[in-house]
């Protein structure tokens, strides 16, 4: 079998990283499966595990854009206030909503608070901070609190 080339091996991990993220999204990580990435994707589960060995890197590939997804649905541009009134809007969205559980799912992980999780909260902390002061991490806490119980629902 002749040797794949850069460019279509950049295409298939670009195509499974798209299917990954809609799945987070629509299904959600807990339901995400090599199966149902195959299925959507056409290529198959071996082809998948072989550039991505274990589940959990796929949050690690998609740390960027997952982050990228999840601010985009807040309000960074006005006041602490409108941040935090933007946040409440937000949990009633469901794809906010599953990106909260893909993070809560990897602090809470049974083995090790993944790298990916770490990360992701320390920059929301880092940015809040930097943008509405030291006043803004209580509220974060709150927030993170408030939607762990929604979550919870």
């Amino acid at each position: 079998m002749p040797k794949r080339s850069k460019e279509d091996t950049e295409i298939t991990i670009q195509t499974i990283m798209d299917a990954v993220i809609d799945q987070i999204l629509t299904l959600g990580y807990d339901k995400m499966s090599y199966t149902t990435l195959s299925n959507q994707t056409g290529i198959s589960r071996t082809g998948i595990s072989h550039h991505f060995p274990k589940k959990q890197d796929f949050a690690h590939a998609l740390d960027g854009r997952i982050y990228q997804l999840f601010v985009d649905k807040l309000d960074l541009t006005n006041d602490l206030v409108a941040f935090s009134a933007s946040w409440s809007v937000a949990l009633d969205d469901e794809k906010f909503r599953a990106i909260l559980r893909l993070l809560f799912h990897h602090i809470s992980s049974a083995e090790t608070s993944h790298e990916f999780a770490h990360r992701g909260i320390e920059r929301l902390f880092t940015l809040c901070e930097q943008r509405y002061g030291q006043q803004s991490i209580d509220e974060l806490e709150r927030l993170l609190g408030r939607s762990l119980i929604r979550l919870a629902r």
